[in-house]
């Protein structure tokens, strides 16, 4: 009766269902799609700009001292200098992308800015995860009482040169169509395979993947069901006028 109840299940305290995910397609080719977030502040009240390519998930990272957009403009333009300008940018909905100057920014270099779902931050999961890890790899240096700038620049090597999870191609291998040299143990020098062979290695490894994580995430909700959506609370100065 309670689960046929709408009343109460509307009231009962559930811990969150996932919605079905919708898999972003791969990229044509490396750096044409990338997404930007931030996380901090930092031990030393400084923040991470992580701006990950959606193709190659090469990693390029930016500390600040804001996100204002006066401060972010600036050292993405430096990252768009060394790889290039994408085609679209992925950005949440946070300050300095809802401004006109990052509108302006946009149309001077041509690129296309997309802003993910509100309040859905695994819209823009893959750099989401990604942060994460570097939030680590700085708790951690904190705690050794290490330089964890420095930590943070050992790690960002190490891991632009390992195999990623689901393309199994290291991410500057993927990007440039060159093996990094790296501290960590490598194997003899060897030829590396053309860029077209890659690629299509890492299509069929992507689609591969998405399709797994797909299915057991959607497993639960099937077309047709009847869900109940959580509202999200306004506070009385965000309410619409007249609502």
């Amino acid at each position: 009766m309670i689960a046929r109840c709408i009343p109460c299940q509307a009231v009962t305290r559930k811990p969150n269902t996932p919605e079905p995910l919708i898999m972003s397609p791969l990229p044509a080719e490396p750096w044409a799609e990338v997404s930007v977030d931030f996380n901090g502040p930092l031990p030393s009240s400084e923040m991470l700009l992580v701006v990950t390519d959606d193709y190659s998930r090469f990693p390029e990272v930016e500390i600040v001292l804001s996100t204002a957009a006066k401060t972010v403009i600036p050292k993405l333009d430096g990252i768009f200098s060394r790889q290039g300008i994408p085609e679209v940018v992925k950005s949440d909905n946070g300050p300095p992308f809802q401004g006109q100057d990052f509108a302006s920014f946009a149309a001077d270099l041509g690129f296309k800015h997309w802003k993910v779902t509100p309040l859905w931050p695994q819209a823009n999961g893959g750099v989401e995860r990604f942060i994460d890890t570097l939030l680590k790899i700085v708790r951690i240096a904190h705690l050794e009482g290490k330089n964890w700038k420095q930590e943070l620049f050992r790690f960002l090597r190490q891991y632009r040169a390992t195999p990623h999870a689901t393309t199994r191609v290291p991410p500057a291998e993927a990007l440039y169509g060159r093996r990094f040299r790296v501290q960590l143990p490598q194997l003899p020098a060897r030829v590396l395979p053309d860029m077209p062979d890659i690629r299509q290695k890492i299509k069929e490894r992507d689609a591969h993947q998405k399709e797994r994580m797909k299915e057991y995430r959607n497993e639960g909700i099937q077309p047709g069901d009847t869900v109940l959506v959580k509202q999200q609370h306004l506070d009385q100065d965000e309410v619409p006028k007249g609502q």
